[in-house]
């Protein structure tokens, strides 16, 4: 580890390279996942939207190299999500939000699993049980679309439950 140093100009070139390499001293069982850090990667370009992340494996004789660059944010990340899905909105639903300096950005689309898949990140950190972030989603989701329901209903009255409005989700 050593401190920055500027190296120079490099004309017509911008961002920063990052090279890593695992102390053997500190661990012992060094072993990297290119997919497991695609993932991740892939994760941090779609949240970071407009940045070119490259992921390169030189430890081969052909280096193996994925370029990421998301321009659509989290609208690109659901659509991506849900590629091999059917999707019964013809595009995310998005909502974008900011108080006090704290921004908050959501993309929904409904496909037509059975299943639920929202995820939750906070300054680019999977949120892998969500917390009270997505307890609060979960809530607000709920009373919108039963808000509507009600609001929309030919004669009958519809209380849906959370599970039934974030079905396919």
């Amino acid at each position: 580890v050593a401190p920055l140093k500027v190296v120079g100009d490099a004309p017509g070139r911008r961002g920063t390279e990052v090279t890593f390499l695992a102390s053997p001293e500190t661990f012992k069982n060094i072993e990297y996942d290119f997919a497991t850090l695609e993932h991740r990667l892939r994760e941090l370009a779609f949240l970071n939207s407009g940045v070119n992340i490259i992921l390169s494996d030189m430890r081969h004789a052909v280096e193996k190299r994925e370029e990421m660059h998301y321009s659509g944010g989290v609208e690109e990340f659901v659509k991506y999500l849900d590629r091999n899905k059917k999707a019964i909105v013809p595009a995310p639903i998005m909502v974008r939000a900011e108080a006090n300096g704290i921004g908050v950005e959501a993309a929904l689309w409904w496909n037509d699993s059975y299943h639920e898949n929202v995820l939750c990140f906070t300054n680019n950190i999977p949120q892998r049980d969500g917390g009270t972030h997505l307890a609060g989603f979960r809530g607000a989701l709920t009373r919108q679309v039963n808000g509507y329901a009600e609001a929309n209903a030919k004669k009958e009255k519809i209380a849906l439950t959370g599970d039934d409005c974030r079905e396919g989700l």
